[in-house]
């Protein structure tokens, strides 16, 4: 049979799903088996990781919980990633592991020339898709390449909390099932709905804030397949803490992301830790914002601004 009228292949394009209490439980259950298979292995982060002090770290608390060797890559101010940094530290570590980050839901720039380099090298990976569900399962954007892909339920859905780790079945480790939830739940939300929905709500408030002078809009146009999870704007020319508590006290839920460095990247000389974590400052795009809303806020953030 050169066709069969149907799909008959039950191995093809199929990924594997496990959930956990946290998106962090992922990621330390996927160091720990990497560790199991080579002891020396060292963990390769991107160098723009924060800390609060109720919620610690989402990508260094398992690194530090299971005394794992780390090392950091260089991210520039608007968080691309310096791939000749990056290919020099994973040349010069044992067994790494690297850990790739789509902040705010946009891979970056290079992903594929990065990927690819990783792959071509045999480079053991991760893609930490937190804030880039919607950017892997609806726009295919990120999230394919490496071996695991990690989410994060409560950044992205109405959950308290919860995390899903993605087998891509490349490379497979053996890791441990938390089933701290029904998949049925994730999927009985209109995915794709939110996916246009978030689109149409960033690019409506980048229309209403570019442009604004001593401000920096890290990521001015969507490429095809990307979906925010919010909008991250760099305060150029103006206090960002204050601007936050302004905007908070007004009603606007903006947060930062990240305000404060882990200690390790305390004293980085890479710009995300360096100027980025003290300028950043993220607006709210999610489902239930209406232009009416955003264009409130907008007004608002503008007029704080001035102020």
């Amino acid at each position: 049979m050169l066709i069969h009228n149907k799909a008959i292949n039950k191995v093809h394009h199929k990924r594997k799903f496990s959930s956990y209490h946290k998106a962090r439980n992922a990621w330390q259950a996927i160091i720990e088996a990497h560790r199991n298979k080579y002891p020396q292995a060292t963990v390769v982060l991107p160098a723009y990781i924060g800390w609060s002090q109720y919620d610690g770290s989402g990508i260094f608390d398992p690194v530090s919980n299971l005394t794992a060797k780390y090392v950091f890559y260089g991210l520039d101010k608007k968080l691309t990633i310096d791939f000749d940094n990056l290919k020099q530290v994973v040349t010069n570590c044992s067994n790494p592991i690297v850990l790739l980050a789509h902040y705010f839901g946009f891979p970056d720039p290079n992903y594929h020339e990065i990927t690819s380099w990783l792959d071509e090298n045999d480079i053991y990976y991760i893609e930490d898709s937190a804030h880039a569900m919607y950017s892997d399962v609806i726009g295919g954007s990120c999230g394919r390449k490496g071996a695991y892909n990690i989410y994060s339920l409560h950044k992205m859905l109405p959950f308290d909390d919860g995390g899903i780790l993605v087998d891509n079945q490349i490379n497979s480790l053996e890791i441990a099932d938390e089933h701290y939830l029904n998949i049925q739940d994730v999927l009985s939300y209109d995915l794709k709905t939110i996916y246009d929905i978030r689109i149409k709500n960033y690019l409506f408030l980048v229309g209403q804030l570019k442009d604004i002078k001593g401000t920096t809009l890290l990521y001015p146009e969507l490429n095809q397949g990307v979906c925010p999870q919010s909008l991250p704007i760099v305060l150029d020319d103006y206090n960002r803490d204050d601007i936050y508590f302004k905007m908070n006290k007004q009603g606007f839920g903006l947060v930062s992301l990240y305000h404060t460095m882990i200690d390790a990247l305390k004293d980085s000389t890479f710009e995300s830790a360096s100027y980025t974590s003290k300028k950043i400052i993220n607006l709210p795009i999610h489902q239930e914002c209406s232009f009416e809303i955003l264009t409130t806020m907008a007004d608002c953030f503008k007029n704080t601004l001035a102020s």
